[in-house]
This record gives structure tokens, sequence and C-alpha cells, in this order.
């Protein structure tokens, strides 16, 4: 295994981000997908057996609509665990999104950590940098410059002016940032997916982007990890744990960013189940993510993870069936109560 960081100020950020996660409460609260009934059929006139839940995502056939969402980097651990979720990925044909890699900019040491698309040739990898970072010095030559040195598929650019407020040594200055996007995703090589990171998405904010040339938007609302919390426990005050529950609900993210006509939605936010999956496309998802439940597969091994996978999947394949469903798109012409 390379040597990784030791000792610097983001690669110790990386590695209290894992600890929080994996050992405090750091839920946004209740699951808002969890207080909707799936449409049910008495009479599905369906063949369960037959239920195809696969999907084309960028060119790529996924064995349901999922991704793997971004999670971490940079250190020995975060190594392990992007390697081992890069193979699940591919063994389970989903997507898979690696964590913030501006550490790689930084900390060349840490660039092995996130070089795993070996282990998932096959499905869309996805790098990932803070949008805000376009005001602190990063810009299409550097986002490109990790694009080719991860070989990476597209871009997560995730928006968190909340967790950067409460992040002791957050970036604040999320000012101009819609124009600086559109002028930066012309220049990039791969394409852009923009999402939140557990607070959600408003309409207003959803048109913008929108408008400066994103296609797709993971809307990532509250009823999963706060990432609000988790900086929280990283502070010696209560600021954090104040705003813990500020934010949208992946519901009412998916319901008012639906409304922008072009915009491919991606569920984000509590998903823990196939019938959260379910509901999500019913609501105008095209895709859902989730991170928490296989970071913590990940740790274990591979064969966990993919059974993990396995069992997302079969729980959309029985949910399709409970509202007779027999593919990913007629879930579509379907709508919640």
């Amino acid at each position: 295994m390379p040597n990784m960081p030791k000792n610097s100020a983001l690669a110790q950020r990386k590695s209290d981000h894992i600890n929080i996660v994996l050992n405090k409460d750091v839920s946004s609260g209740p699951n808002s997908l969890q207080t909707l009934r799936l449409p049910w059929k008495a009479l599905p006139e369906v063949d369960l057996a037959k239920i195809d839940t696969s999907c084309k995502f960028w060119g790529k056939r996924l064995q349901f609509p999922f991704i793997i969402s971004s999670m971490t980097g940079g250190t020995l651990r975060a190594a392990t665990i992007n390697k081992n979720l890069a193979i699940a990925a591919e063994r389970s044909s989903v997507a898979v999104g690696l964590g913030s890699s501006r550490v790689v900019l930084r900390e060349p040491a840490a660039l092995k950590s996130f070089q795993v698309k070996k282990y998932c040739p096959n499905v869309p990898l996805f790098t990932n940098f803070g949008l805000v970072q376009l005001n602190y010095g990063i810009g299409a030559e550097e986002i490109n410059k990790v694009v080719d040195l991860l070989e990476v598929d597209g871009i997560f650019l995730h928006i968190n002016h909340l967790q950067e407020a409460i992040q002791p040594e957050g970036d604040t200055n999320f000012a101009g940032l819609v124009e600086k996007l559109k002028r930066l995703i012309p220049q990039l090589k791969v394409p852009v997916i923009v999402k939140e990171v557990g607070a959600g998405f408003d309409f207003e904010s959803a048109k913008l982007i929108s408008a400066a040339g994103v296609e797709w938007l993971d809307v990532s609302g509250l009823g999963g990890t706060s990432w609000t919390k988790v900086e929280a426990h990283r502070r010696e005050d209560d600021l954090g744990h104040i705003f813990g529950q500020e934010g949208m609900t992946t519901v009412e993210s998916l319901l008012e960013c639906r409304r922008v006509k072009g915009l491919n939605l991606i569920a984000g936010g509590g998903i823990r189940t196939g019938i959260d999956i379910c509901k999500s496309l019913i609501l105008g998802a095209k895709l859902a993510t989730a991170a928490t439940p296989l970071l913590k597969t990940a740790l274990v091994s591979v064969d966990d993870t993919v059974a993990a996978l396995n069992q997302l999947q079969s729980e959309l394949q029985l949910a399709m069936f409970c509202v007779g469903a027999a593919k990913i798109s007629a879930l579509q012409k379907l709508s919640l109560k």
C-alpha cells in the first residue's frame, strides 16, 4: 500500500469525517420518503421474475439506477474504502463517486487513494470538487488535471455552504459562483453533476445551475447524513447542532426541482432501501444515491458491499412488483399519495 499524507490538516479532517460518520449520531432527521406510501396495485399484472431494474446512464448499462455516493480519499483507510467500493460497483454494475479530490493537488501522496478506475472499468466513476473552490484558486486546468490522473468519467461539483460555514476551517465565499460555473463547464473534459451534500436543493437554485449549463443534479436532501452535524462534532460550540436540521427534505427537493425543464435529477439524502429508490424514481429522479450504509460495508469487505447492493436491487424489484411496474420507465407514469 502506498504512503499516504500524514499529519496534514486536510488528511486529519478526512479521517475525522470517517470516524464521526461511523460513531456519532449525524442524521439530519426523519426520512421524508418514509412518510409516503407506494401506489399499491392489488393486481400488478407483471411477472416478478421478469421485472427489469436496469437502466442506461451516460452510455453504460447499470444493473439498477444507483450511484455509490462520494465519500472519502487521501488517507490509508480511505484508499481501502475506495478500492472496495470500486470493485463492488463493477461487480454490481452501478456507478461510483470518489470523495473530494482537491487533496490530490495539494498532497501528491494522496493520489493513490483515488486511483481506482482499474477496478471499475465498465461503470461510471466520478471525481469530486467543491464548487466553492472556484473562488479559491481551482479552475478548469486543475480539475482537468485530476480527471486525467484518475481517469474518471465525470465530475461531481458539490455545493455545501452550510457545511463550510460550520466547518472550523471552512471556505465561505460563495459569491459569483453561478457565472464561474457557466464559464467552467465548456472547458471540462467530462460531464458534470452538481450535488448538494445533505441539505437539499430549492427551485430557484436549480434554475440557476440549469441555466449555467448543468444537466444533472443530485438534490441530496435532509433525511440522511447531515454534514452540518458532522462538522458540529469538530467544533467547541453548539452552532452546528443548532443548524443540523436546516434545509429541505429529499421529497421537497425532488418536487421543486422536477419543475426545471431539462434537468435530470438524482435522489440523495436518506436513501436506505429499494423502496426509497422506487419512491424517488416515481417522484421524478432518474437515479438514486447513498453513502453511509456502503461506507460501513466497505470497511468490512467487497463481498459485504456487493451483498448490500444486491439487497437494494432486490428491494427495488419487489417494490416495482407492488406497483405493477415491469421496467424503470413505467415508474415515471405513477404518482405517490
